[in-house]
């Protein structure tokens, strides 16, 4: 097994927003060949009682799915999302412990297509999607990374550190 490696996450997302108090403030993670969340959704963010909302699921899932874009792809900016589809099989319960589990199927004319699901702790699908998404441009690159936030004791993908690094010598090179 590969060691975990982080994803950075940002200040004020719904998902992984760290300084957004409705967040859900998920971190995602590169195991293997999938990129992760382990997810407990607090009450609050539930459609019938007790259950979580559709949305918050699809949520989880399009954020996670769209990493997995980022890690596998080709592309060397984050992802847009295309497109979803999010088929529920099961209830997602609130106060409940789950996994998000999503794996890099195609890429085809700058289009990524990836696949996810949300577990349980029996490895039970609960619910399954599927994404496409496209790259973001350079400009839209360098905004989003100045909400990038690291934690100090995790070891974070090459990938992002990189593609940040690259973004700030460039911005630095043309503020001369």
């Amino acid at each position: 097994m590969n060691k975990i490696k982080y994803l950075p996450h940002s200040t004020k997302c719904f998902v992984c927003g760290r300084k957004n108090p409705v967040s859900l403030k998920h971190l995602f993670y590169v195991e293997d060949d999938f990129v992760c969340s382990d997810i407990f959704i607090p009450d609050g963010y539930n459609g019938f009682k007790g259950i979580v909302h559709g949305g918050i699921a699809t949520a989880l899932l399009d954020e996670t799915m769209g990493w997995c874009a980022y890690v596998f792809g080709n592309g060397k900016n984050l992802y847009f999302t295309r497109k979803l589809q999010i088929k529920f099989k099961k209830s997602l319960y609130i106060e409940h412990s789950y996994k998000v589990v999503t794996n890099f199927t195609d890429e085809k004319k700058g289009i990524v297509t990836v696949k996810g699901k949300i577990i349980d702790k029996n490895e039970n699908i609960l619910v399954e999607g599927e994404g496409y998404f496209v790259e973001i441009p350079d400009n839209k690159m360098k905004e989003t990374i100045q909400y990038l936030l690291f934690d100090k004791d995790k070891i974070y993908l090459e990938k992002i550190v990189n593609r940040i690094k690259e973004l700030q010598v460039e911005d630095s090179q043309q503020r001369k």
